[in-house]
């Protein structure tokens, strides 16, 4: 097993692979580089929680004074109704949050890494308005933190690729 691990761990370097807290040729870490990043603003409700789940994974410590990356996102929502009664009443209801982002080089304004991707969640239908509003604002909420964890490692990946 040993032998294995000997061969294997240095073929990494090969295939793109950069450890997270590793240091580049100017001595940072990726997360010195993401710390870096500003998070342009994301409208409505949906779009505060994706940013704020964004600003936690890759700015942990505070909007970069001097930022050399922009990170772009925007949001489209949609809900589609799905396992109906006999009397053609949706019970369930399936959310989908997808999003566009693009990571910016800001002193060349190259798009560093760009792309399209979608959180989905379902929800139930009850009888009780405030119970089915909570269940949909429940799963905006889960939908929101799972795309923008989708985005983080696009991002990590766009920036260890930039170097």
């Amino acid at each position: 097993m040993s032998l294995f691990l000997c061969l294997a761990v240095p073929s990494l370097g090969a295939c793109g692979f950069h450890p997270l807290y590793a240091q580049n040729q100017a001595n940072e870490t990726t997360s010195d580089v993401l710390s870096r990043i500003k998070i342009d603003l994301i409208e409505n409700r949906v779009g505060q929680l994706t940013r704020s789940v964004l600003l936690e994974n890759l700015t942990p410590k505070g909007a970069p004074v001097n930022a050399e990356y922009e990170l772009v996102v925007d949001l489209n929502e949609t809900t589609n109704d799905l396992g109906f009664t006999k009397a053609n009443e949706a019970t369930i209801s399936d959310y989908i949050l997808a999003g566009t982002y693009k990571l910016i080089r800001i002193s060349d304004t190259k798009i560093i890494r760009s792309g399209t991707l979608r959180a989905r969640t379902s929800f139930n239908l009850v009888q009780s308005d405030f119970a089915s509003l909570e269940a949909e604002a429940t799963a905006r909420e889960d939908a929101a933190r799972n795309l923008a964890r989708q985005i983080s490692n696009q991002v990590v990946i766009g920036v260890n690729n930039a170097e």
